[in-house]
């Protein structure tokens, strides 16, 4: 097997990747409590660019202090502080060869900890499958959320884009927006934990719309030379087999939906 092209360099959206090696983003939950990124993370992140990965994606990071936060020391970038203690991992990361891409995540029904709220929110007030994650101190089933307000969406979508913004004053290359696994953006487009009867449930492609439009208001933001990206699913952390229930038409939907709003990066977990 021919593998010279894992090696070979490539653009992504405005920045140049030595080659096409990218680490995954992966949930781990060893930031200090109150969202700080310290030394570990640092030392974590920095061996993948020393071993050559062309670029690293990081592990969801709340965007808000409302209902964002799903678990115990998961990192945030919502205020200047936790902004500032991102940097040195940056530059360690770069000074080292690797593009640095952050992962933005809203927990929605998923939380398991939120150190801002009791309460968490999701598109319609549905009990979530399965149990919590006790590999991130979860425990029993999770929570019955509250239905999200309208006034409570327009602060997601300002979570996310301010976000993304201090990722890029912290020198990151770009933000992937999480909307897969089970979290807040896959919650709207599942159908059956999206009940809406308003401009963002009913249809796929009303379901879709959130995702959506924080991805345009995300791009607005940092600019065209700034990598935005997405993740979608089908399956979920509370419910690995899950398929859209239209197949393939959801899936024309959903990517038709996507596509044109210049994005750099979709990554599809089928």
């Amino acid at each position: 097997m021919n593998s010279s092209k894992l090696f070979e360099p490539r653009s992504l959206g405005g920045i140049s990747v030595p080659n096409r090696l990218v680490v995954a983003p992966l949930t781990r939950t060893s930031a200090q409590a109150d969202g700080i990124v310290g030394p570990m993370m640092t030392d974590y992140y920095t061996n993948f660019a020393k071993g050559g990965f062309g670029a690293i994606i990081t592990e969801g990071t709340y965007t808000d202090q409302a209902y964002s936060q799903g678990y115990a020391n998961q990192p945030g970038i919502t205020s200047s502080v936790q902004q500032e203690s991102w940097r040195p991992v940056v530059d360690a990361v770069k000074s080292n060869g690797a593009k640095f891409i952050m992962q933005l995540m809203h927990a929605g029904a998923l939380s398991q900890f939120n150190a801002y709220n009791t309460e968490t929110r999701a598109p319609s007030s549905v009990l979530p499958k399965g149990e919590q994650m006790s590999v991130y101190k979860g425990q029993g089933s999770y929570k019955t959320p509250g239905e999200i307000s309208r006034p409570e969406i327009e602060q997601v979508i300002e979570g996310f884009v301010l976000s993304a913004r201090r990722a890029k004053q912290a020198g990151f290359d770009g933000v992937e927006i999480h909307g897969a696994n089970g979290y807040l953006l896959d919650q709207f487009l599942t159908d059956y934990t999206n009940n809406r009867t308003d401009a963002y449930g009913g249809s796929v492609a009303s379901r879709v719309r959130l995702a959506k439009e924080i991805a345009i208001a995300v791009r607005q933001e940092v600019g065209p030379d700034f990598v935005v990206g997405i993740r979608i699913s089908q399956g979920k952390v509370n419910d690995f087999d899950h398929k859209w229930t239209g197949g393939l038409s959801d899936a024309e939907i959903i990517f038709g939906a996507l596509s044109g709003i210049g994005l750099d990066l979709s990554l599809i977990h089928i």
